[in-house]
């Protein structure tokens, strides 16, 4: 199999592989271009024929991170998502140094190769998603008042550290966004809180739980849980004004990786576990 860098010309038969992948809902199918210009994407060849692709993206200095292992449809089981694996682990290595890390779904062939490979299982959560369609919730501003909350400003007294100590003590030290995660510091958590929608409750400097939110989904229609975090009790009582900020933001799907001690809030909730997977998966490798 030839392994090569993604150029402009290969964006087209990408898709066409995606377009069968997760109902065609994959996030490839619009993000390909943009991926292609900003470097990183590697496609594998064989007999002329483009049969996948993978991507390798600097998040810092000392940070890589691993996504978009792709196999055509009609080519899965012929062994060629391990060799794409091994060829970019292998460019990886002949560039990068510091960890790499990537994330997945528990039932994804992409799961033993890492482990063979040596990396780390550092994350492991519930996924659990709920969809609003058709729902009319009524208008957020009720739905907070209704059940103690508020909307929350990013740069408020308190609210990074109180979002850093979850990150730390939940998320294994990463910051996660959809399918994507960063090492969690003051200056990425800033970053991300800045396009964020947090609701929470407490007063301003007093903040006893919140639900992180981020519009931009790797997935149309949908809105990103990102960060849950305090107490079960009282988040609990904030999953009721998530159907109000999903309808207000144009969103019909809310989901995210959930700790499993919010698992049992979130059901009663009507969230519910997702077809095909059950768990999101964040594998961790110390490059030399």
């Amino acid at each position: 199999m030839e392994f090569r860098p993604a150029g402009p010309e290969d964006a087209e038969r990408v898709r066409e592989i995606c377009r069968d992948i997760w109902e065609g809902r994959d996030y490839l199918m619009r993000a390909i271009d943009r991926w292609i210009a900003e470097g990183g994407v590697y496609v594998g060849v064989v007999g002329g024929a483009l049969v996948g692709m993978s991507r390798i993206k600097r998040l810092g200095a000392d940070d890589w991170w691993l996504e978009g292992l792709r196999v055509a449809p009609g080519r899965q089981g012929k062994g060629y998502g391990r060799l794409l694996h091994r060829a970019t682990m292998e460019e990886l290595r002949r560039r990068a140094r510091g960890v790499v890390r990537f994330c997945t779904a528990d039932t994804n062939r992409s799961v033993p190769l890492a482990r063979r490979d040596g990396f780390t299982e550092i994350l492991n959560l519930p996924f659990l998603d709920r969809s609003y369609g058709g729902e009319s919730p009524g208008p957020l501003e009720e739905a907070l008042a209704r059940n103690g909350a508020r909307e929350a400003k990013p740069g408020e007294p308190g609210l990074l550290e109180f979002l850093l100590k979850a990150c730390r003590g939940d998320y294994a030290g990463l910051l996660p966004r959809g399918w994507h995660h960063r090492t969690a510091t003051a200056p990425t958590l800033s970053e991300e809180l800045a396009g964020a929608r947090i609701l929470a409750r407490g007063g301003a400097g007093v903040v006893e739980a919140a639900l992180v939110s981020n519009p931009s989904s790797q997935y149309d229609g949908d809105l990103d849980l990102n960060l849950v975090a305090g107490p079960p009790e009282a988040v609990g009582s904030l999953l009721p004004c998530l159907g109000p900020l999903a309808v207000e933001m144009g969103r019909t799907e809310v989901g995210g990786a959930v700790p499993e001690r919010f698992v049992e809030k979130f059901l009663s909730a009507g969230f519910r576990v997702p077809e095909g997977f059950t768990r999101q998966m964040v594998f961790e490798l110390r490059l030399p």
